[in-house]
Order: structure tokens, then sequence, then C-alpha cells
């Protein structure tokens, strides 16, 4: 997500970008420094991006943080045939929705990425966007596709403070 508008980029074509370079510094950080460390790097990195991200994404909702604007970001991420989601559920404090098909973590693969690094540029991003919207907002997302199930069941919950 970034500073810049998703919309100038489509955002699966963004992610696809930023893997490749990922990618590369992963492969120079383990031949220097093992490969412990370039996670740890890359961990880090994909982690703090998604933390902006996701304050940002606050930053630009009308009347504040709030779940019902949270949600919106679900058409982003889906841009494209990107996401499939299924079951989508809300109430007033928490929203659940399961996803099928994720063409982010497709696209690294098919790329070639080494596999340790498709958990880490596509599924970690989500609790750190989540946490970078807000305090209040948590998720819980006990399995995913990269991992092998077949599918990602996402519950965000509001917690008022």
């Amino acid at each position: 997500m970034g500073n810049a508008p998703e919309t100038e980029v489509a955002l699966l074509e963004k992610r696809r970008i930023e893997a490749a370079i990922l990618a590369d510094l992963y492969a120079v950080l383990t031949k220097r420094l093992g490969r412990d460390t370039a996670l740890a790097v890359i961990e880090e990195t994909v982690a703090r991006s998604s933390f902006e991200a996701g304050k940002a994404f606050a930053a630009a909702a009308p009347h504040g943080p709030s779940l019902a604007h949270f949600v919106t970001v679900a058409d982003l991420w889906r841009r494209g045939g990107a996401l499939t989601i299924e079951d989508e559920q809300q109430t007033p404090d928490r929203v659940f929705f399961a996803v099928t098909r994720c063409r982010y973590v497709e696209s690294y693969r098919e790329m070639g990425l080494p596999e340790e690094l498709v958990t880490r540029l596509s599924c970690q991003r989500d609790g750190a966007f989540a946490a970078g919207y807000s305090p209040c907002l948590v998720l819980s997302r006990p399995t995913t596709l990269a991992a092998g199930a077949s599918g990602c069941p996402f519950t965000f919950t509001w917690n008022n403070p």
C-alpha cells in the first residue's frame, strides 16, 4: 500500500514488483548474513511497510478509523481478481470473510520465489496492516492458503478502548 494511491498501479502488480526486489535482497542477505537473519530482515521490512500502510489508510478515513471504513480495504485487496472472497459476514464489532483464492500467493510462486518468502511477503502483511490501522482492530486468521489450507478465514474484531 504505501504512500502513493493504489489506483495508480494495481495492487497485485505492485506486490509483484516489491516481491522481485525483496527476493533479490533476500538472496544477498542470505549469502552475507545467513538465512535466519535474512528472513528476519525481510519480516521486519514487510511488517514495517504494512503497518505504515495501515496508518495511511486510517488517515484517509472520512470520520476516523472504524470497522465500517476498514472493511472497504477488501475492495482494494481484491481489485483485478487478486482475491476471491466468500462468506462475508459483518456485525457492528466484527467482520468475517474467507479468501478462497489468492493471486498474490499464486504470483509469488509463479515468480519462483523461495517458499519461505511466500507467506512473509503476503500473509504477514495482514496483521501489521490491521495494527497500523488502529490498536482497536484485532486480526484472527488461524490458517492460510499459502500454508496449504483450503482458505484463509479472516476475522477482524473492533475492540473499543
